[in-house]
């Protein structure tokens, strides 16, 4: 006699599976394409801040020429850097931001709601601690 080692899964078990992996999705892009207030560049050692609500493209100088990005309604993504595979354009609106051979690193700060590390009296939350 053969036994049937496969689970059988009932109806409230596949919606308990689809709520996780909704949720696990929702949350992974919320994180991603976070708002914040300010848009902290560090470039080759030298560290600027924009405002986040100040819409516009920007060029800041790495170790192998200019990085163009855009910040729009608070987010930020990198639209040209003169690095060899364009790994960073490809990251698209995402949070942080990272061109290694050009040493560019954009983050999005501030208030930008849960999971934003430091809150902006400069207090840690309890995931962060």
């Amino acid at each position: 006699m053969k036994k049937n080692i496969m689970p059988r899964f009932k109806p409230l078990d596949i919606l308990i599976i689809f709520l996780v992996v909704a949720g696990g999705v929702f949350f992974t892009v919320r994180g991603a394409v976070r708002k914040g207030s300010r848009v902290s560049v560090n470039a080759n050692g030298v560290h600027y801040e924009y405002s986040a609500t100040a819409n516009g493209v920007y060029k800041v100088a790495g170790e192998l020429g200019e990085t163009t990005f855009e910040i729009k309604d608070g987010r930020v993504r990198i639209i040209d850097s003169p690095c060899p595979n364009k790994t960073c354009v490809a990251q698209g609106w995402h949070n942080p931001l990272v061109c290694l051979p050009n040493k560019v690193m954009i983050t999005v700060e501030g208030d930008g709601g849960a999971g934003a590390g430091v809150e902006q009296g400069g207090e840690f939350d309890a995931i962060s601690e």
